[in-house]
C-alpha cells in the first residue's frame, strides 16, 4: 500500500535530515534547480517535488533544531525510499551529536533504502576532510553491512562541487527500484 502524505499516494519519497545549519535546503534547492539558494532556517518541514528521469520523487526537507528528530524525522525516515543524511563538515562541536542521530536515522530507515551521506560545506577552510568524517561517526561500519544501499560523498550545495555525482547515485538506486516494482 503506498504512503500518504496530505492524501497524495507517495511511491518515492526521499527524506532530507541533518542537524540545523547542516546545508539541506540549500542542496534541495540547487536539486530542484532554483534560481536562489537563499534560505532561512527549516520550522517544520519544506516538501518539493523533484524529478529523477521520468520519475516524480517527493522530498521532504526535515527540520534540523533538537525538538524535530523523534517527533518528525522517524516517521518520514522510516517509510521513505531513500534517506539523504546532510552532515555540516565544518560544524566540529556538533559532531558527537550528528554521530547520535546518524545511528537513530539508520535505525529507522527501512532495509530496502538507498541511504546517501552527504559531507557538506567541503568548500569551507574549516571543513573536515571525509576521510576523518567517516572515522569520527563510524561510518566503515555502516557501509560494509549496506554496501549497495549505503553512499558517501563530499560536496559542497552552496557551489554545487560535488552534489552531481551522489546525485546520480541516488537516481540510479531509484532508477533500478522503479524497474523493478514495474
Amino acid at each position: 500500500m503506498p504512503t500518504k502524505l496530505f492524501g497524495r499516494n507517495i511511491e518515492n519519497q526521499l527524506a532530507f535530515v541533518g542537524l540545523a545549519n547542516a546545508g539541506k535546503t540549500t542542496l534541495v534547492k540547487r536539486l530542484k534547480g532554483s534560481e536562489s539558494l537563499a534560505t532561512v532556517p527549516t520550522m517544520g518541514m519544506n516538501i518539493e517535488t523533484l524529478k529523477i528521469g521520468d520519475i516524480e520523487v517527493m522530498a521532504v526537507d526535515l527540520g534540523g533544531q533538537a525538538t524535530y528528530p523523534n517527533s518528525l524525522w522517524e516517521p518520514f525516515v522510516s517509510k521513505a525510499s531513500g534517506i539523504v543524511f546532510v552532515f555540516d563538515s565544518a560544524d566540529r562541536e556538533k559532531v558527537e551529536d550528528a554521530g547520535i542521530w546518524l545511528k537513530n536515522v539508520i535505525k529507522w530507515a527501512p532495509e530496502d533504502s538507498s541511504f546517501l551521506f552527504l559531507a557538506n560545506k567541503q568548500d569551507l577552510d574549516e571543513a573536515m576532510p571525509l576521510e576523518k568524517i567517516i572515522e569520527a561517526l563510524g561510518l566503515e561500519k555502516e557501509i560494509g553491512a549496506r554496501p549497495r544501499t549505503f553512499a558517501v560523498y563530499p560536496c559542497s550545495a552552496l557551489t554545487g562541487k560535488g552534489v552531481d555525482e551522489p546525485w546520480q547515485w541516488m537516481s540510479d538506486r531509484f532508477q533500478r527500484k522503479f524497474k523493478r516494482q514495474n
